[in-house]
């Protein structure tokens, strides 16, 4: 759309934006006034109502357990791999079994099980067998490329947080929680709106530079009590956008034209995308402009996301990316994140025969990982007394000091949900110790995690 043929400013849409949002507080008191824009009286949202999705945890909860995601199995067409598989699916977690190009894939036994064949030298391989992956336990270091697999796992596994917004399974009315906050406001006459469709929710519209214009934006109204996001580090975005630079803005007080704290981050043209906003990177501003001696944000008091597009980036600065037209940004989900308590990534790197570069590269990667050595394995069967020796020491293992497989499987299953085993490397083996057989609790607490 042209800026000569832009519409000239609308004043029902600018009073209908202020009752929306509480600006006028008479007004949007008043059910049939609100009523008459589509929209309920009351500005505020019990944050009971809005959308968590259709997890079975509660809105206050985080999504800790490895279990609500996928674990991949590096490895499971060895005897090993099939064990781990096995014990995964004994304890009720969903498993993806990996398989190389070369190797037969099996027909599932069991529904919790999915066969996928990969090559892990393909970069768009790696990324459709991550997706959805919340851990990986492989199970042989040495006859894979683990270095592709480990920076897109960096990237690319889920992180514990909270659902704050799952647009793909939404449980509550969009319209009661989110509307357009356009320049509308300030005299302009961008639109947007928020709508749902299979994929998410779809922020789009027309932004323009007339009147003075340039900026559109979404923003939920504010919850009543507000989020307490304390835990965690920041929220997180799936988006597939269309190339130009966006905004999350996040507000930890009630006024409606109130200090925000804003991230900004740029997209790809119809390309999905995680974005990761820390809390710690928030820029405090008023109206675009950055506020000096501003409190930090306080995530204990969320009271409204907002998503904007906008010609300014801050203090009159413009968007480097930002043109006049049509635009749209897709929306999965939002949710919280926090560093893992738990391991993400067990790798068996055996005694004697270890990728040393593998793990050196998993040590630096900034995932929470765990280092499993094992001596000789044997096709014994397990529950025998075991032995965690912190040390991580790689030499040759005494011949006489074998250990089934069973055990090591379950040690590495077992990993997962100690947070006692996170950023640990150690050799297992088969021998009498203070811990009793499967005493997992007393045989992790031995171990310290690496400086």
């Amino acid at each position: 759309m042209s800026q000569q043929n832009s519409p000239s400013w609308d004043l029902g849409r600018f009073v209908k934006t202020l009752s929306y949002f509480g600006a006028i507080p008479l007004l949007s008191s008043i059910d049939w006034f609100q009523q008459w824009f589509g929209s309920r009286p009351d500005p505020k949202v019990d944050r009971s109502a809005i959308s968590y999705g259709t997890s079975t945890k509660t809105a206050t909860s985080f999504l800790t357990d490895p279990k609500l995601g996928n674990i991949l199995v590096v490895g499971a067409a060895e005897a090993l791999g099939q064990q781990v598989v096995q014990q995964l699916v004994d304890q009720g977690y969903r498993v993806r079994s990996l398989f190389a190009p070369t190797e037969e894939v099996p027909t599932p036994s069991q529904n919790q099980i999915e066969p996928v064949q990969a090559d892990l030298a393909s970069p768009k391989a790696i990324s459709d067998v991550l997706e959805g992956v919340s851990a990986i336990i492989c199970v042989n270091g040495t006859d894979y490329p683990l270095a592709p697999l480990i920076d897109a796992a960096a990237d690319n596994l889920s992180r514990p947080g909270q659902l704050v917004f799952d647009f793909v399974n939404p449980t509550t009315d969009l319209k009661e929680v989110w509307g357009a906050l356009d320049d509308v406001v300030m005299g302009g006459v961008s639109q947007s709106s928020i709508r749902l469709d299979k994929d998410g929710a779809v922020f789009s519209g027309i932004v323009s530079t007339s009147n003075s214009g340039g900026f559109v934006s979404i923003r939920t109204r504010n919850f009543e009590p507000p989020l307490d996001l304390s835990q965690a580090e920041g929220v997180e975005l799936c988006v597939k956008g269309d190339g130009d630079r966006y905004k999350l803005l996040l507000r930890s007080e009630s006024g409606w034209d109130s200090l925000a704290y804003s991230y900004s981050f740029d997209t790809l043209p119809d390309t999905q995308m995680l974005i990761r906003v820390p809390f710690s990177e928030l820029i405090p501003v008023f109206r675009a402009k950055t506020v000096k001696d501003a409190p930090s944000f306080d995530s204990s008091r969320v009271y409204a996301f907002q998503l904007m597009l906008s010609k300014f980036e801050y203090d009159g600065a413009l968007n480097p990316h930002f043109s006049p037209g049509s635009f749209q940004l897709q929306v999965k989900f939002i949710k919280t994140y926090r560093t893992p308590e738990l391991p993400q990534f067990v790798l068996v790197n055996p005694v004697g025969a270890a990728n040393e570069e593998a793990e050196a590269k998993l040590r630096h990667s900034g995932i929470a990982y765990t280092v499993v050595r094992p001596s000789s394995l044997t096709d014994e069967g397990g529950g025998r007394s075991l032995l965690l020796s912190p040390d991580g020491s790689s030499e040759s293992p005494d011949e006489q000091n074998k250990i089934s497989r069973e055990d090591v499987a379950a040690v590495c299953v077992q990993s997962l949900s100690h947070p006692q085993a996170r950023n640990t490397a150690f050799v297992v083996t088969q021998a009498e110790s203070n811990c009793a057989p499967r005493d997992w609790d007393c045989l992790f607490s031995q171990l310290k995690p690496n400086s």
